[in-house]
């Protein structure tokens, strides 16, 4: 049995768009400089921005839908194993910086939202929460308090 030689009649095995996949490998290695997998060609620096290297890897998620039916074996392989390696360097560094964020976190906990007051602490809790109270009151009314009368 001969090969078909009609591109429509072969749509797995047909002619390889290049140009499809040298524009899904450019989508790609922006997204592995915004993961900082690569240095950026013009800072000459490694960055890492999760929130654009996430909009570029939904659009080539976007491009794979899109190009569904279209595609021949080859152009499918190439989509699905970039896709792939992003989606997963992507995973890894989110789990990274939530990491990294989680240790910096223990090392500098938060300030209370209530300050600490300077005078030696109240054992009776009315009279503290009657001086925060007072705090307080002092901060609504800004810098220049009102003149009593």
């Amino acid at each position: 049995m001969a090969e078909p030689q009609n591109y429509k009649d072969n749509r797995e095995w047909g002619t390889t768009d290049y140009y499809f996949i040298d524009l899904i490998v450019m989508l790609a290695s922006s997204a592995k400089i915004d993961l900082g997998e690569l240095i950026h060609p013009y800072y000459k620096d490694k960055d890492l921005n999760l929130p654009r290297a996430r909009i570029t890897i939904n659009m080539i998620g976007s491009l794979i839908k899109k190009t569904a039916g279209n595609l021949n074996v080859e152009e499918k392989k190439v989509l699905r194993e970039v896709l792939d390696d992003l989606q997963k360097t992507y995973v890894d560094k989110t789990k990274e910086k939530t990491r990294l964020a989680n240790i910096e976190a223990a090392r500098n906990p938060p300030r209370p939202l209530v300050p600490t007051p300077i005078t030696a602490p109240k054992t009776d809790a009315k009279q503290w929460i009657r001086l925060v109270q007072d705090e307080i009151a002092k901060k609504k009314q800004g810098p220049n308090p009102p003149p009593k009368n």
